[in-house]
Order: structure tokens, then C-alpha cells, then sequence
């Protein structure tokens, strides 16, 4: 009759578990993100994406500039500014409830290493959601969201504030991307 299991072997269980724990704490566990930081004088920069159907509240020319310090995320991580005026120097603010929540682990496309989720405060209106994505290539997409259609028979609150939604694909570029 044969056993059931193997025979328990400590010394090739304890390796075994060393060499799990080397995998994650080197980086299988986790990628660093440090490179998508813009140093001095640089900035992420790019226009919105002008398909009506990916686009509320932005008119189809509008470019963002957006400065980032993924060492800051829970306390001071960047800011964006539009050219139209939408968002002026408007500071990414950290959602701090979002650490012991697995809404942090959002994982969505290919080619994404992290998404990151702020909330961000327009020139004028309710706060908005920015959704950042730090792309494999080392650029940035930027996804701003606020609000939802009206269901028949809703009327707008002032409250509410004006819906908005837009993808603005981002590149690093030295300067301040020409606004």
C-alpha cells in the first residue's frame, strides 16, 4: 500500500518557500514604477482623443500637460493643466481609502503596468475622477470622468455639474508642451 503523499522533506520545502519569497520580493510581485516620474522641466503631454464617442464635455482639440512623482502618490502626486482652461495646475489628490480596497488592484487593457486613481478638481464644477495609466512603453493615458447621462425623466442638479469624459494619450516631452 502506498502513502497517500510523499514523505514530508523540511530542508526542500524551507528552499522551496526561500525561493518564492526571493521571486516576489525581487520584482515578480511587483514592477517598479519610479521611471514615470518627470523630472525638472519635463512634463507628459497630449491631446485629447477626438471621437465623439470617447469624448463629453472636451472640445476635439484640447491637449493636457500632466507632471508626475509616483514616490508622492499618497500624498502629492502631480498636477494637470488643459489648455482650454478646464483644469488649471489642478492637483491629482489621493483617494487614501483606496489603499485597503481592492479597487487599487484595477487592471484593465494590455500593456499596462499600474492605473492609478485621483481624485482631480476642475476649474469650475464637482470634482472628477482621473484614471492614469502607466503604459509599458513609458508613456501615460489619462482617462477624466464625471457624472452619467441623465435616465428619462431625470432633470440635471446643479450638483451634478457638467458630464465629462476623456482619454488623452500622453507622451514625456522636455518644457511645458507648448501651452
Amino acid at each position: 500500500m502506498h502513502a497517500p503523499f510523499p514523505p514530508f522533506r523540511p530542508a526542500r520545502t524551507v528552499a522551496l518557500t526561500t525561493l518564492v519569497l526571493l521571486g516576489v520580493v525581487s520584482g515578480g510581485g511587483c514592477k517598479d514604477i519610479s521611471r514615470f516620474t518627470t523630472r525638472p522641466g519635463e512634463s507628459y503631454c497630449g491631446n485629447v482623443v477626438s471621437a465623439g464617442f470617447v469624448r463629453q464635455g472636451f472640445g476635439p482639440g484640447v491637449r493636457m500637460r500632466m507632471t508626475l512623482d509616483v514616490d508622492q502618490l499618497d500624498s502629492s502626486p502631480g498636477m494637470i493643466v488643459t489648455d482650454d482652461g478646464m483644469f488649471d495646475y489642478a492637483n491629482l489628490r489621493p483617494i487614501p481609502q483606496l489603499a485597503h480596497d481592492t479597487l487599487s488592484t484595477l487592471s484593465f487593457g494590455e500593456g499596462r503596468q499600474r492605473n492609478l486613481l485621483f481624485g482631480i478638481g476642475p476649474s469650475h464644477g464637482p470634482m472628477a475622477i482621473a484614471v492614469v495609466s502607466l503604459l509599458d512603453n513609458g508613456d501615460v493615458e489619462v482617462r477624466i470622468l464625471r457624472g452619467a447621462a441623465l435616465l428619462p425623466g431625470e432633470e440635471p442638479s446643479p450638483a451634478d455639474g457638467e458630464q465629462l469624459y476623456g482619454i488623452f494619450p500622453m507622451q514625456r516631452q522636455t518644457g511645458t508642451c507648448g501651452f
